[in-house]
């Protein structure tokens, strides 16, 4: 099997020697006792402290990893997963198509790297995700003595340490990132979560690294808001007219305002200057043209609970804690009539790009990467390698059918699911948006077929896993809007674990606790019930639902210990036991069901997807493909297409869209060669589009990543140390040098000196008069000497001041004071620097480089923020009190 697997694959030679060396291993591993195998992996680890040297040990920990695997779950590692994990360990991205165990190639290099006990990040695209891996591949880490973490939204402080500190933790994207921009705003040792960063694996790398990498991460504070604009700038689009008041560029999602707008609206608000910065109008006019124009509901946002809701492009996924920065959100939410929420100022940020760059040694895993293998390489130093599948890929891709305008693609695509349908095959339809999804769904209606809808709306969120695992039953048809990291298989003829979890959960609820039967009329209503099961299952059920203790359990706490219970391999308690041996138990009586059902829907031609539309990147059309075909199952993919998709009408280009019109025969689809070519030719410009505004993200967030390393740097050795006495004393004597410095160059007066010190430094600051005098007899040597004696006589004075009415505060004041202003001014500092770079973008016309002039002034605004802080601290300290 190996050398097949290996033979056609030269860049993934490097690794037979090891996967044979692994393999080798395999069989003396199995004699193994479970306490000689968790001996083994002490061992290990004591070997890593004796030597540091991973390499040495990557074999045995693979080979001892697949034997705890298939101890705890019943799953061991074929030679392509292992090959995988050897990818990952490497640093790479590999590419694993769906279904092929990306979870638990995971866990090989992520238990090798942990015997270092430096930590190691397991990163997910979402909460469940993290939760359901670190759950089940949780008791493969403990069964060889690591623990393990999670993180999940809105934990406490103390329990983000704990899970930190974890050998291994899994964690989503978003609140690995916002801990560290959390850590470093922090004002004391205390509250900080992350340790020092070791290494990284990724889950959906695509979508992380590339789709999310578009936006930064931004943690923001409240400012007042003129919510009044907001309100009137969404009434006076409507007296504005398109191509006339203004211009929408939809390629680059921007409006541009003509002179003749600018003349309408200064009318309609009675002002004489649109972009007078005094009371500028012109940013709410813009916002609020864009949210007409560009934003749409159903598709870029929902409504809920009178709030705007992002709706992810890449995912399909809400993101109710992000929102649009400069007052589009505000725009958005005056176009929909919701309660205007107040603006955010940036008190950090930090893109993706760079956040993930902090780590030593970072790999990924995902289904579609090759298609983005230049921006991995460029960007992240990342390769990728193509894993082949353990079988052979079936799946058969279908010409695109190209139909001459929307409806004609839409009755198309409803008559090819009803057609389909008929034959009990089952369908996924790929949409792009919510609205579009549901329209579907109403088209559908009108053939009286039957669907589930998977999009953003909470509703149909809240049952994804279990919509999505039983995708794959017989005359299903699924309506999902994209299909990135939903991490639940669709397996042929239904997933029984799910349909077994639920099916018990009915059951369950059901007699617990409102329907008081008494034992024998409980197993008597079961057994009729559930005809076919063994005596065993009712009896331990009738148990169970006898029990006083669980009788008193909520719903959710019965689905919460039904689902854990499943992911546990020794179950600890009376009920784990009892529930664990009716999953088993329920899972080998429906067996035999899935078995026939699986063969049926596999000799029917498995799943058939439908795609809706060419998206953006032809990864996301690759993601929504992949859903079919897993692990060696049949399964086809067709694309229906119009020519007024936003692809094609943005991208085709006039030339093509007139060739085509002439091809179309009323509602006839036509399979070209030439608009194949055109669509390719139209994802590959949106794809360089989108990379080189990441990359120019990217380039010009590298100059601001540097000053925040800097600051970061300044800021956790202030929070790790006793005291920052010598530093507030270097900064005061910092400042007496500037201020001399400019004297020598006569820059300033002697008599602006001693104003500027005194001001700095208040009346304390004891300079003699008859030194005053005769100052300018004295060399600058003298007169700094002289001047910082003067100075640390006065630090000394506010020491003692303070600690005479409250012995240790100054410390802490010290410590808390320059954080304070190393924040405030980070933070003055970012909103500058986003300034600037609007700004320098128009020194393009005068032929000057943008970035390079970014660069240059971002230095000296660097500098200024530096001295500003300086003064600010040494002002605040030697004026502070105790009342």
């Amino acid at each position: 099997m190996l050398k097949n697997l290996l033979k056609k694959n030269l860049p993934i030679n490097e690794y037979k020697s090891l996967i044979t060396e692994i393999n080798e291993l395999e069989s003396k591993y199995k004699l193994l006792t479970d306490n000689e195998i968790q001996l083994k992996s002490v061992q290990l680890q004591k070997q890593y402290k004796a030597s540091s040297n991973l390499t040495n040990l990557l074999v045995e920990s693979f080979a001892l990893t697949r034997e705890a695997s298939f101890r705890t779950l019943g799953l061991r590692h074929y030679d392509v997963q292992l090959l995988g994990g050897l990818v990952l360990n490497s640093g790479k991205i590999a590419e694993m198509r769906t279904g092929e165990g990306k979870t638990l190639v995971a866990t090989l290099p992520a238990y090798l790297n942990a015997l270092t006990k430096k930590g190691v990040h397991i990163v997910t695209v979402n909460d469940y995700l993290a939760s359901r891996d670190q759950l089940s591949m949780g008791q493969v880490y403990r069964f060889l003595g690591l623990t393990t973490g999670l993180i999940q939204e809105n934990m406490e402080t103390r329990e983000r340490q704990k899970n930190y500190d974890a050998d291994i933790t899994y964690v989503t994207n978003s609140e690995l990132g916002f801990d560290y921009l959390r850590d470093n705003m922090a004002l004391n040792i205390n509250e900080v979560v992350l340790r020092p960063f070791n290494y990284c694996i990724i889950d959906e790398v695509d979508s992380v690294l590339i789709d999310e990498a578009q936006t930064p991460l931004i943690i923001s504070n409240s400012v007042q808001t003129s919510i009044e604009k907001y309100v009137i700038a969404a009434e006076i689009v409507d007296y504005l007219e398109v191509n006339l008041h203004f211009k929408v560029d939809e390629k680059n999602k921007n409006v541009i305002l003509t002179k003749n707008g600018t003349i309408q609206i200064e009318s309609i608000l009675g002002i004489t200057d649109l972009y007078n910065p005094n009371d500028p109008w012109i940013p709410f006019i813009i916002n609020a043209l864009k949210a007409n124009t560009l934003f749409f509901r159903n598709v870029h946002y929902i409504v809920q609970n009178d709030q705007i809701i992002i709706v992810d492009e890449f995912t399909g996924r809400i993101m109710p804690d992000r929102r649009w920065s400069d007052g589009l959100h505000q725009a958005i939410e005056a176009k929909e009539q919701v309660t205007i929420r107040q603006n955010n100022e940036t008190a950090a940020s930090v893109t993706y790009q760079n956040f993930f760059l902090l780590y030593p040694k970072l790999s990924g895993m995902t289904g579609t990467a090759k298609t983005a293998e230049i921006e991995f390489e460029k960007i992240y130093n990342l390769s990728v390698v193509e894993i082949p599948t353990a079988r052979p890929n079936l799946r058969k891709d279908l010409p695109d059918l190209i139909y001459k305008d929307e409806l004609s693609k839409w009755t198309a695509i409803a008559k090819e699911c009803e057609k389909i349908s008929e034959k009990t095959q089952p369908i996924l339809v790929g949409t792009t948006s919510v609205e579009k999804s549901e329209m579907l769904g109403q088209l559908l209606n009108e053939y009286n077929l039957t669907y589930q809808i998977l999009n953003a709306k909470p509703e149909n969120v809240r049952r994804e896993s279990e919509i999505i695992a039983q995708a794959g039953t017989q005359k299903s048809i699924t309506i999902a809007t994209n299909m990135a990291g939903r991490g639940t298989d669709i397996i042929l003829g239904g997933n029984i674990k799910f349909k077994t979890l639920k099916y018990l959960y009915t059951i369950l609820v059901s007699y617990n606790p409102q329907t008081e039967l008494t034992k024998n009329a409980t197993r008597f209503s079961l057994t009729n019930k559930l005809k076919g099961v063994s005596h065993k299952f009712i009896s331990v059920l009738v148990s169970l639902l006898q029990n006083s203790t669980f009788k008193r359990l909520s719903d959710i706490e019965i689905l919460k210990l039904l689902n854990e219970t499943d992911q546990l391999r020794v179950p600890t308690n009376y009920y784990e036991q009892s529930l664990k041996f009716l999953i088993k138990e329920f899972e080998k009586f429906e067996k035999k069901t899935q078995d026939i059902d699986n063969t049926i829907v596999k000799n029917l031609g498995g799943l058939y997807i439908i795609g809706t539309e060419r998206n953006d990147s032809r990864r996301i059309d690759n993601q929504l493909r992949g859903r079919c075909a897993r692990q060696g199952d049949p399964g086809t993919s067709q694309f229906f297409l119009s020519l007024e998709d936003r692809l094609l009408r943005l991208f085709g280009g006039p030339k093509i869209q007139d060739f085509l019109k002439n091809q179309f025969l009323e509602d006839i689809p036509i399979e070209s060669e030439l608009l194949t070519k055109s669509l390719d030719s139209a994802q590959q410009r949106l794809e360089e589009l989108t990379y080189e505004s990441r990359k120019n993200l990217f380039e010009y967030d590298e100059i601001l990543n540097k000053q925040r390393k800097v600051i970061y740097f300044e800021r956790r050795k202030i929070l790790e140390s006793v005291s920052v006495q010598k530093k507030l004393l270097a900064d005061g004597e910092q400042i007496i040098t500037e201020i001399l410095t400019k004297f020598e160059k006569k820059q300033l007066e002697f008599s602006q000196v001693i104003s500027r010190l005194e001001n700095l430094f208040g009346r304390n600051f004891n300079v003699l008069t008859n030194f005053q005098n005769n100052l300018s007899n004295f060399d600058i040597l003298e007169m700094k000497i002289y001047l910082f004696q003067e100075f640390w006589l006065c630090y000394e004075m506010k020491v003692l001041e303070l600690e005479v009415r409250h012995l240790g505060i100054i410390r802490a004041l010290e410590r808390t004071l320059i954080l304070i202003y190393i924040d405030t001014e980070w933070k003055e500092h970012l909103q500058k620097m986003a300034l600037l770079r609007d700004a320098v973008g128009w020194r393009s016309y005068g032929q000057r480089n943008p970035l390079f002039e970014y660069k240059d002034e971002a230095y000296e605004f660097f500098k200024k923020r530096a001295q500003i802080t300086r003064h600010l601290v040494i002002y605040d300290l030697l004026r502070s009190s105790i009342i």
